[in-house]
């Protein structure tokens, strides 16, 4: 079982093309490939992080795009998605605020609109889409698509960037290569 971690989907959000600045020409292509991304990397018994902001539609609608994504789905909710009883009958496995887990030897906090000022401890967020580079700035890691190619980032991926800022080394941006890893 491997860890993936992803944020910001927006399935169905048609103007999140345009605020975002994402590369797809109708919502019906955006969906299709984020979905495409997902199943290209994950697994059945992979546990998935989604750190908020789903997608936009009635329970039907997005339980029917929820089905379709491979692993355990863990939700933290995000501020454009619903309570966390709506977010189950969607189809997420849990839905929480926030959560700590364990990355390597660092204690890392899954959060979706990251805190201000930054903690003194790792934080994985999103909401922020491309505004911010997906490398540790301030302890925290922006984890929305739209810096990762659309894509889940592993586990080993994240570790790899959580030990170098760790030891003062500058994290740039993995290579598509290594976030397909």
């Amino acid at each position: 079982m491997k860890k993936w971690f992803i944020s910001d989907t927006h399935f169905s959000h048609t103007n999140i093309i345009r605020y975002a600045g994402r590369p797809f020409e109708s919502v019906e292509e955006m969906d299709q490939a984020l979905i495409n991304n997902w199943n290209a990397c994950i697994d059945n018994g992979d546990q998935v992080f989604f750190l908020g902001d789903f997608g936009l539609g009635d329970v039907e609608h997005l339980h029917s795009i929820c089905s379709q994504l491979k692993g355990h789905k863990i939700c933290i909710r995000g501020n454009h998605d619903r309570n966390a009883s709506y977010m189950m009958r969607v189809g997420f496995h849990l839905v929480l605020e926030s959560a700590f887990l364990k990355i390597g030897q660092h204690h890392v906090e899954l959060i979706h609109i990251p805190s201000d000022p930054a903690p003194s401890h790792f934080q994985l967020h999103g909401h922020v889409h491309e505004k911010r580079p997906n490398k540790i700035v301030s302890n925290q890691l922006n984890l929305c698509v739209e810096v990762w190619d659309y894509k889940p980032v592993s586990e080993k991926i994240l570790l790899s960037l959580l030990d170098k800022a760790a030891s003062g080394q500058d994290s740039p941006k993995p290579s598509l290569s290594e976030s397909e890893s």
